[in-house]
């Protein structure tokens, strides 16, 4: 655990995975469908739709999205996610009306599963082959479970201060700042299956 904190490939896995478990399984699950219902006015069922078309967003990226990852690298695509995530987040609580509203939630779900692959192949690329890596996991993953928990909280004050635009604008804040994380971390894929002997 102590070399993996020392990789800044992993320092900036562990910021991402808190920023997509906050936007992904958080404010999506918990903020998303009440924007539907009381900002747009569009009734019980447009809160259904709207995690229907994030799923078929995602759902389009990850046909290809592992093979990209595999042939450019993690990083590029950990950076193309989560800036596409970041904007079509901020860029939901700006939509009046419900086609605009599900065109940002189908690209943010895009973006979600250009993101996803390549956050998963960083981690096992950064412990390595033949490693105990329960721990590292472990972490990586409690990450984004502290990222869903405080996400919804602190989005529904701001919603309730400063308005819905405000509380996805951060949303959208938080994902571009992780981007801005990976852009300063090593790419995993360089090192293989070697450990986090000289990380930097």
């Amino acid at each position: 655990m102590k070399e993996a904190l020392g990789d800044s490939a992993y320092r900036a896995a562990l910021f991402s995975s808190f920023s997509n478990g906050w936007a992904t399984f958080g404010v999506r699950m918990a903020t998303v469908p009440l924007f539907a219902v009381v900002v747009l006015a569009g009734g019980s069922a447009s809160a259904g739709w709207a995690l229907a078309v994030f799923a078929g967003g995602n759902a389009l990226a990850l046909t290809f999205s592992g093979r990209m990852a595999d042939s450019f690298g993690r990083k590029p695509m950990m950076l193309l996610g989560l800036i596409v995530t970041g904007l079509a987040t901020a860029t939901i609580g700006l939509t009046g009306n419900l086609p605009a509203f599900f065109a940002a939630s189908a690209a943010a779900g895009f973006g979600s599963g250009l993101l996803n692959p390549a956050q998963q192949a960083a981690v096992g690329d950064i412990i390595g082959r033949g490693r105990s890596g329960g721990k590292v996991l472990a972490v990586f993953q409690m990450a984004s479970d502290a990222g869903a928990i405080v996400g919804p909280v602190l989005v529904g004050l701001v919603a309730d201060g400063l308005g819905y635009g405000w509380a996805f604008g951060a949303t959208g804040g938080i994902l571009l700042l992780a981007a801005v994380g990976w852009s300063a971390a090593r790419e995993p894929m360089q090192r293989g299956y070697e450990s986090v002997d000289s990380p930097n």
